[in-house]
């Protein structure tokens, strides 16, 4: 794996400045699977996608619901930021 060859945490770049690099305690890893999850649902998904409608909105239940598939189990606590169907 290229975490066992470089274990870096979690963080980035303060202000997009070179050799800036901060650790976000925020952020998930491979130890906190289930906050991987959560952050990708509620953080990337829900950020590029804040009010959905129509087919759009039916896509990503169902989307989700088939990610969340291949991870249910991890013990993770499904979500579901649009509903369901």
């Amino acid at each position: 794996m290229v975490f066992i060859a470089h274990p870096i945490a979690p963080g980035g770049n303060r202000d997009d400045k070179i050799n800036s690099y901060v650790l976000d305690p925020t952020s998930a890893d491979f130890n906190t699977f289930c906050l991987l999850y959560t952050n990708f649902v509620n953080q990337t998904i829900r950020g590029l996608y804040p009010n959905p409608t129509g087919i759009l909105r039916r896509n990503l239940i169902k989307n989700l619901g088939f990610f969340y598939s291949g991870i249910a189990d991890a013990g993770c606590e499904e979500i579901f930021p649009y509903g369901q169907l």
